[in-house]
């Protein structure tokens, strides 16, 4: 059928039907897709939920390099810090070690983990295995001089604050951790 005063691609009716179906179809089909790649699930950081499950499924394909799947393992074993359930994340901070030994941002992390465990002395471990690996990594000083003013090393954490400043004069809350050791 065909109705006059329409643009051509309006005027068959069977066109019309066929066009409306196709964008119906790209609708459903593109939302299907929307969260269906386990990379950009894994990598993004607005919804930890999603985050969690792309890190998992791109773990199960175990098709990526080495080092992508060291961060799906990092990226996983932090959200499940950030949710205290370390019987899971423990695991996967050293899957991800075996996988990318040399990465120092798993060795930061896993000893956040540590420390949150108040597992000071091994928090300190991985903090100085990452400043080996990163030498100019401010903040796993910082970190490590928080671990160490817990065990009551003051004057550990002072140098260590004071390397974190050498290297990012933004670095406030050493600053201020600092002074209130020096006035001690």
């Amino acid at each position: 059928m065909i109705v006059e005063g329409f643009p051509f691609w309006l005027k068959d009716r069977e066109y019309l039907v066929m066009r409306i179906m196709a964008a119906c179809a790209a609708l459903v089909f593109g939302a299907s897709l929307a969260h269906a790649d386990p990379i950009e699930d894994c990598n993004q950081v607005q919804d930890r939920e999603l985050q969690l499950r792309g890190c998992t499924a791109y773990i199960r394909l175990g098709k990526g390099s080495p080092e992508n799947l060291a961060i799906a393992y990092l990226n996983r074993a932090n959200i499940y810090a950030q949710r205290t359930k370390y019987n899971l994340a423990f695991p996967d901070y050293s899957a991800a070690l075996a996988l990318d030994p040399n990465n120092p941002l798993i060795l930061y992390n896993r000893g956040n983990a540590y420390f949150d465990q108040q597992q000071y002395e091994r928090a300190i471990g991985d903090f100085s295995r990452a400043i080996e690996l990163d030498g100019s990594f401010a903040l796993a000083y910082y970190n490590r001089g928080l671990a160490q003013e817990r065990l009551g090393d003051n004057a550990a954490a002072a140098t260590d604050y004071r390397r974190a400043l050498a290297l990012d004069a933004t670095t406030v809350k050493a600053q201020r951790r600092l002074e209130r050791l020096q006035s001690q």
